[in-house]
Formats: C-alpha cells, sequence, structure tokens
C-alpha cells in the first residue's frame, strides 16, 4: 500500500513555494541600546546603496558569463590555432619592451 502512494506522488506535477526569510522587528532600545541620529543616517546611507551595489553585482556576472564564454572557446581551439596564438602574443609582448 505504502509503495502506491509513492507511485501516484511520483506523476503529480510538483509546486514550488518561494519562501521569504524575515526577520520580525524588535524594540531594541529596551535592551539598553542607543540609537543615535547619527547611527541612524549610517543605515539610511547603507540602506541607500542597494541599487549601486545590484547594478555592481549585474556587472561582475556579465563579466564571469564572458569569461567562462572565453574559456569554453579557448576550449575547442585546435593544436595549430593554439600555437598561432601563442607565436602572436610572443611578438606583441616583445615589440612592447
Amino acid at each position: 500500500m505504502t509503495n502506491d502512494r509513492n507511485r501516484d506522488r511520483s506523476h503529480r506535477p510538483t509546486t514550488h513555494r518561494r519562501l521569504e526569510v524575515v526577520k520580525p522587528m524588535t524594540n531594541t532600545q529596551d535592551d539598553g541600546e542607543c540609537r543615535t541620529p547619527e547611527k541612524i543616517a549610517d543605515l539610511f546611507a547603507i540602506a541607500g546603496r542597494e541599487i549601486e551595489a545590484i547594478e555592481q553585482l549585474t556587472g561582475w556576472v556579465a563579466q564571469l558569463h564572458e569569461v567562462q564564454a572565453a574559456k569554453a572557446e579557448l576550449a575547442s581551439l585546435t593544436p595549430a590555432e593554439v600555437r598561432a596564438a601563442l607565436e602572436f602574443r610572443r611578438g606583441g609582448i616583445g615589440e612592447a619592451k
């Protein structure tokens, strides 16, 4: 009977739920912690940098994709292509000195 139920479940479409972790708001002033206006202003400044951080992260992810694509293309080179590229690089480095 148990095997029949497990087999039945395997044919059902799976649904995924998005979980969001939320920290409860607490009043820490009761704990003796004093939040000065300067500290609060710093917190606002840090929170205000979120878009900038997301944009930087997006740029870094794009760079990572570019690097991975280059590595994949390099992996497909023939030995003759690798030798020619190394000779080209050696010639360019020698001229720069």
